[in-house]
């Protein structure tokens, strides 16, 4: 185990002048065995070393920590029934950066020529910025802690097998996705970090990929806040914030047999939904729990501002959660289930969403809209002054089974 440390903010490979480079650093813990750590000693203030286009990524073949300069990131999601962001102050006084020109990914992570090997590789206290990909994952394992990745493709891209990711008080920006998964049977960790103006924060694109996020914000993403492709994902949501998504929150809508639970979260605002789950004309075999969490102020250009279940074969529980505020256009302005899915309310309180926003004629059931042949059971719920535009049903439209306890109105 040895240790380098960068000291200029060039980039290149030369054995005979008396610098060392990121470039040269990751060359020789690459050729020395066991977990070796770079660091850096540059002049104080914020130092970017910027990658020439020329010699490409930086490959990363053996386990190896990279540790920066603290750059002060400090936010958390308080842990209660209703989680707020707290953001403290960003410090970039000794920020450390590592750019490249956008035409290739900045850090690349494999095995090189070693197929059994499995690098473990982490990095502190960085921004990464400009890339293809900030950190492309071919191979091993990574951890991300205290670092900002933005301005590029993906802010993390894996398409390995079987690893597992590990993302601690980071902050993805302004990238295609936060984290894009495309490969299978990995674990990712996401815990107190903060994805905001990506296109998705996170994209699980790949299958049998088990996803746990705590105490994170997903915000002003051009897409989804965090969106499943994939089949057999299981995900584990709390204390987190998915909110002003042009998308959905939460996009469960492609691939199937996905296993989501969501618990102390707040998912508002999406202008697509707040949840949207199943995929028109598939049976998705999704199991989705959510609990002691608010969808509030969630909109949808057709049905279920707050929820939306369509597709075949969902199984939906939501129990002590408060939906309220949620317009659709048309049919649900709370939640809508399409025929073919089963859903069970238990003490939840639905007020004040709103069916056919637009007010043409053309939706219903301001609260809940259940089509034939759905399985609803309500128990122990408030189903109160929401709105239908149309003027017809107000808080339920269709047949549901009440299992008594339940406050609904006309």
């Amino acid at each position: 185990m040895a240790v380098f440390t960068v000291n200029t903010t060039a980039d290149g490979m030369n054995s005979l002048d008396v610098v060392t480079t990121l470039r040269e650093a990751i060359e020789a813990a690459n050729n020395s065995p066991g977990e070796d750590t770079i660091l850096f000693e540059l002049e104080p203030g914020e130092q970017t070393i910027t990658l020439d286009p020329t010699l490409g990524t930086l490959e990363i073949t053996d386990s190896v920590n990279i540790v920066g300069k603290d750059v002060g990131i400090s936010f958390d999601i308080s842990d209660s029934d209703s989680p707020n962001l707290e953001l403290g102050v960003f410090k970039y006084a000794d920020q450390i950066t590592v750019q490249g020109d956008g035409s290739f990914d900045i850090f690349t992570i494999s095995n090189g020529a070693n197929v059994s090997a499995e690098p473990n590789v982490t990095f502190k206290s960085l921004t990464i910025s400009e890339g293809v990909d900030a950190i492309q994952v071919n191979d091993g394992n990574l951890t991300v802690i205290d670092s900002i990745l933005r301005n590029s493709s993906d802010g993390i891209e894996s398409d390995a097998d079987n690893s597992k990711i590990t993302v601690i008080n980071s902050i993805f920006a302004d990238n295609t996705d936060g984290i894009d998964i495309d490969g299978n049977n990995n674990n990712l960790e996401v815990f107190r970090s903060f994805f905001v103006s990506n296109s998705d924060g996170i994209d699980i694109d790949g299958d049998n990929n088990n996803v746990k996020v705590l105490r994170s914000s997903f915000t002003n993403n051009t897409s989804d806040g965090i969106d499943l492709d994939g089949d057999n994902t299981k995900l584990f949501v709390r204390n987190s914030i998915l909110s002003q998504n042009e998308g959905q929150g939460l996009d469960i809508s492609d691939g199937g047999h996905q296993n989501v639970t969501v618990i102390h979260s707040i998912i508002s605002n999406n202008e697509d939904n707040g949840i949207l789950i199943g995929s028109v004309g598939e049976v998705n075999n999704n199991v989705v729990k959510i609990f002691n969490s608010r969808i509030i102020d969630n909109l949808s250009e057709d049905n279920g501002g707050g929820v939306n279940v369509i597709g075949t074969a969902n199984d939906v529980l939501l129990a002590n959660n408060q939906i309220t505020g949620n317009w659709a256009v048309v049919n649900g302005g709370g939640i809508s289930v399409e025929s073919g899915n089963t859903i069970t309310l238990r003490n939840n309180k639905i007020t004040g969403n709103i069916a056919d926003s637009d007010n043409n004629g053309t939706g219903d059931g301001g609260g809940l809209f259940i089509s034939m042949g759905a399985i609803v059971e309500i128990t122990d719920t408030k189903i109160i002054n929401n709105v239908d535009l149309g003027g017809e049903f107000f808080n339920i439209f269709g047949d549901f089974i009440d299992l008594g306890g339940n406050l609904i109105g006309v």
